[in-house]
């Protein structure tokens, strides 16, 4: 009998340079039909610590790392999180992955500030989730209303000179150069002129869908989180944002002693391979 060791890519991360902490996995005002996390009915209150935050922070080589993102389920939910925004800006430039409910006027205004007292020049970048250009249809998948808010939260935005980048689940399958060039034209419809960089086009990743991956591809040349980025949870380090509750993409309890192997075994891993394209963090 023929026996056949199947083996999972391996991808070795040679240095940190996204940190990704999430939040709370549970705590979210949206219910979008897209979104990895399985959410509980109940309520809990799983918000990260921050002296876990402080810890983690002081362990990592600070000349390598480039952003903190701030992300889970609605990060900006935490109950510390202006604290948190103000420790993690001592390390780097910070990108909040928000669906923006929480962002108005006054809080654009205050986010600026907080951006002003920091003296290292990092800077904070905000990445809005709205996933089409149309309210009917963005609506249809993040619910009711969400359109508007998020509309709302980027005239805030832009009012205060941030320059927002709009994280675009193409849960459509549409054309990416139709979603750019309508969002752009949505944008310019409350003066917010963008360029390319102003949108972050992500592809619908499914749970239980595998692809098979026929081309071996150069670990040098891969886009994809776990290359260069772990994550940073209430229980332990994560390979990417779309495994913090999956073990097998766990790397170890802290930063002390975590893997910086991780194989690609899981569906989530079999899309994000094939799409070869960093779906939260930015090129760098």
């Amino acid at each position: 009998m023929n026996k056949t060791i199947i083996k999972a890519p391996c991808v070795s991360m040679s240095k940190l340079e996204s940190l990704f902490i999430e939040m709370t996995s549970q705590n979210c005002n949206l219910r979008c039909k897209h979104c990895y996390i399985e959410f509980n009915d109940k309520k809990i209150k799983d918000f990260i610590p921050i002296e876990k935050i402080k810890q983690s922070l002081s362990l990592i080589e600070r000349k390598d790392l480039k952003y903190i993102h701030l992300t889970g389920a609605e990060p900006m939910l935490h109950p510390d999180f202006n604290h948190i925004l103000r420790l993690c800006l001592k390390y780097s430039s910070v990108i909040i992955h928000t669906n923006a409910l929480n962002i108005n006027d006054k809080k654009a205004r205050f986010l600026r500030k907080v951006e002003e007292e920091n003296n290292l020049g990092n800077e904070i970048i905000f990445m809005i989730s709205i996933d089409h250009y149309i309210e009917k249809e963005n609506d249809e998948i993040r619910g009711r209303g969400s359109y508007r808010k998020a509309i709302h939260a980027l005239q805030s935005l832009i009012k205060y000179d941030f320059n927002p980048i709009l994280a675009i689940v193409n849960h459509y399958s549409l054309p990416e150069d139709e979603l750019k060039s309508k969002f752009k034209e949505l944008c310019l419809s409350f003066n917010f002129e963008t360029t390319d960089i102003n949108f972050k086009i992500i592809p619908l990743m499914q749970k239980d869908k595998y692809i098979e991956i026929q081309d071996k591809k150069n670990s040098e040349n891969l886009h994809i989180e776990c290359a260069k980025s772990r994550t940073l949870t209430i229980n332990g380090v994560f390979s990417c944002p779309l495994l913090s509750s999956d073990n097998r993409g766990r790397c170890g309890s802290d930063f002390n002693d975590y893997s910086k192997t991780n194989y690609l075994e899981t569906p989530y891993c079999s899309q994000c391979l094939s799409h070869n394209k960093y779906l939260f963090s930015l090129e760098i």
